[in-house]
């Protein structure tokens, strides 16, 4: 009886044995397994990162950024130098403020005020922006340092209203792309309008360079 007795306890160890050896093995393989199976990911993520990197297609992609033109309101008119360039300041609430522009307007090319309809080109600016408020576009800054820009009252473009009524040139030089400068100029033009009433009118552009050349030739005969 006591020899069956320990038969079956070698039996129920040998089982036991059996069972524990073979999750142990079990475990050992899972665990290979997922090591393999990681390593296997791994690899893939690196062979990825690594195409991207080398193929030249992959780009991120860019934004348009639309230009908006900078458009400023709330100006008051300090002076009129000539039909094309005003001294203006910014007003809040009755008061000016901040620094004082010097405007040479976009696009245009009034006469000199020494030059003929130079003071009925400064008188016709005047009557559109004296006592008014305006906005400013601006364009840029010429090489005196002022402000290139339109101006605009009420919404209207004073600089091609200046054009419009023949007190001012199409500045093609500086607005090649603005060939609506010209359309205005030619019925200006057509319609006798303005400076061009008068015979013997000259650009302004013209006018300026010949008066340095005359500037020049009286110095070298003074010498």
């Amino acid at each position: 009886m006591a020899k069956k007795i320990d038969d079956g306890k070698s039996q129920i160890i040998l089982i036991m044995a059996v069972v524990i050896i073979a999750v142990f093995m079990l475990f050992g393989m899972f665990n290979k397994n997922g090591k393999d199976i990681k390593n296997s990911e791994n690899t893939k993520s690196a062979k990825i990162s690594k195409s991207a990197t080398k193929n030249p297609k992959i780009k991120k992609s860019k934004e348009k950024k639309e230009v908006i033109p900078k458009i400023s309101d709330g100006y008051q008119v300090l002076k009129v130098s000539d039909g094309d360039t005003i001294n203006i300041q910014k007003v809040e609430n009755g008061k000016f403020v901040g620094e004082m522009l010097k405007i040479r307007m976009y696009g245009m090319d009034a006469p000199e005020k020494s030059q003929d309809y130079g003071p009925e080109s400064r008188q016709a600016l005047e009557k559109l922006v004296a006592g008014k408020t305006l906005s400013i576009e601006v364009k840029n800054k010429d090489r005196y340092g002022r402000t290139v820009a339109v101006i605009y009252v009420n919404g209207k473009n004073i600089n091609e209203e200046m054009v419009k009524t023949g007190n001012a040139w199409w500045y093609q030089e500086y607005a090649k792309n603005d060939t609506q400068f010209e359309e205005y100029q030619q019925n200006a033009k057509q319609k006798k309008l303005g400076l061009f009433s008068r015979k013997g009118y000259i650009e302004p552009w013209i006018y300026r360079r010949n008066k340095k050349e005359n500037v020049k030739q009286t110095k070298t005969k003074r010498r």
